[in-house]
């Protein structure tokens, strides 16, 4: 029983920390990156806001209007902006993570061109003004299960490392016990 426990423990912090670490990776430095190719490189909630900036002298990226037209045609109203950097790249902000749109976004115009915001709380918009897609509730709109999904198993790098990390952990913890077992045992009753 003892190990089940541990077994469902370590699948729990796992499912946190995965999730966690990409994010923080995204707000503090280096974008972490989808299978894809495409970066995750910023979030944005009512009190962080950890995206990229806009720098003075921007320019409008030439592929801008090819990626907010593939957007369109997605049909999919989860994204909200896509907003031209400094670098020649755009980054497309979206209330939801969806694996098919880092997809889409990575076959059609690189990691290096495209790269995603995640902005769970911005309201909703339409690029009609809104005749053509009813209003969604916040659940429709972010799709917590399936951004929680793409979080968790569509960034490698920060999978691979909290698997290590995980790894790690237990044997500190095996060795732990045995020293202490071993400590106990050599004690003579008496």
């Amino acid at each position: 029983m003892n190990r089940v426990v541990r077994a469902a423990a370590t699948v729990i912090l796992l499912a946190i920390l995965v999730p966690l670490l990409v994010l923080s990776s995204a707000a503090v430095g280096p974008a972490p990156r989808h299978w894809s190719g495409v970066s995750l490189s910023g979030w944005e909630l009512p009190l962080v806001d950890a995206r990229p900036r806009q720098e003075p002298g921007t320019v409008r990226a030439p592929h801008l209007d090819a990626v907010t037209d593939r957007l369109i045609a997605r049909g999919d109203g989860g994204w909200q902006a896509v907003v031209p950097l400094h670098d020649g790249s755009v980054y497309v902000e979206t209330t939801r993570l969806d694996p098919s749109l880092f997809a889409e976004l990575g076959r059609d115009f690189g990691g290096d061109r495209v790269s995603v915001v995640y902005a769970p709380l911005a309201p909703q918009v339409s690029p009609d003004g809104g005749g053509g897609v009813p209003a969604q509730t916040l659940w429709q709109r972010t799709d917590p299960l399936v951004t929680w999904a793409t979080l968790m198993f569509g960034f490698p790098w920060q999978l691979g490392a909290a698997l290590l990390l995980t790894a790690v952990a237990y044997v500190v913890a095996a060795r732990a016990r045995r020293r202490r077992a071993a400590g106990t045992a050599a004690v003579p009753a008496g």
